[in-house]
């Protein structure tokens, strides 16, 4: 009995020895070696994928996490392709309607334009005002005596196109020599 409990103790020991100098100092080198190299940057996990797989017998059981990863990945990524490109066709339509609301706004300015240029071509000022002008600087060049009766019997109209063109001053002086209905009258469409 003596002999077996000596020789459970030497194997215990043995099982203590090589714990204590091979398992023990290995973990530690290769921690070590593992942090030293994510230090150096050194993608340990990567590497050490690569050489597993390399292993016959290993190589079914390591690269499927890799696998079932690498397919989470993929279906992550056609998620992502898919919702952007629905956001693309979104905003193509969107440039469409936008471009077609610019293209209808275009041609309302033509249009306008073209309108305002005809409108100014029409613009062109007849022969008659050209006479009414001669008669206003004819009549300011006059004392408002002598042009106050003269005013009062033309057309109230006439009167208006002529006292317009002539300064406030002059116009106010022929107003005092004109019979006073007669001047609210022309000073009532002046002003209107």
């Amino acid at each position: 009995m003596a002999k077996k409990q000596k020789m459970e103790k030497e194997q215990g020991s043995r099982l203590q020895w090589f714990f204590f100098v091979v398992v023990i100092p290995a973990v530690f080198a290769i921690s070590l070696a593992w942090i030293v190299l994510s230090l150096l940057g050194v993608n340990v996990t990567e590497q050490a994928g690569k050489y597993v797989s390399t292993v016959p017998g290993l190589t079914q059981s390591a690269s499927k996490p890799a696998e079932e990863k690498s397919t989470l990945n993929n279906n992550e990524l056609q998620a992502s392709l898919d919702s952007r490109d629905e956001t693309i066709e979104q905003l193509e339509e969107e440039l469409s309607t936008k471009q077609a609301e610019v293209d209808e706004l275009k041609q309302n300015v033509a249009k306008l334009e073209a309108d305002v240029k005809a409108a100014q071509e029409e613009k062109v000022e007849p022969p008659e005002n050209e006479k009414v002008m001669d008669m206003a600087a004819s009549f300011q060049e006059m004392d408002p005596e002598e042009a106050a009766p003269i005013v009062e019997n033309m057309s109230q109209e006439l009167a208006v196109k002529v006292l317009e063109n002539i300064s406030s001053g002059e116009r106010g002086q022929i107003f005092g020599q004109m019979n006073p209905e007669t001047a609210a009258g022309i000073a009532g469409e002046i002003i209107d």
